[in-house]
């Protein structure tokens, strides 16, 4: 039981480093704007219609 209880801590230390590292370094947002970029060339390159 205690091997458990140790394993669940260890577990979720990780996961407290690994969310507070991306948080520091701002990943999400530099992960958000690389998809956004991708995204703005996609559309980029659509046929426009223009009725309005």
């Amino acid at each position: 039981m205690l091997k458990v209880l140790i394993i669940i801590l260890v577990i979720i230390a990780v996961l407290f480093v690994l969310t507070f590292g991306i948080y520091y370094f701002n990943l999400d947002m530099k992960l958000v704007r690389k998809v956004y970029d991708l995204l703005g060339k996609h559309y980029d390159n659509l046929e426009k219609d223009r009725k309005l």
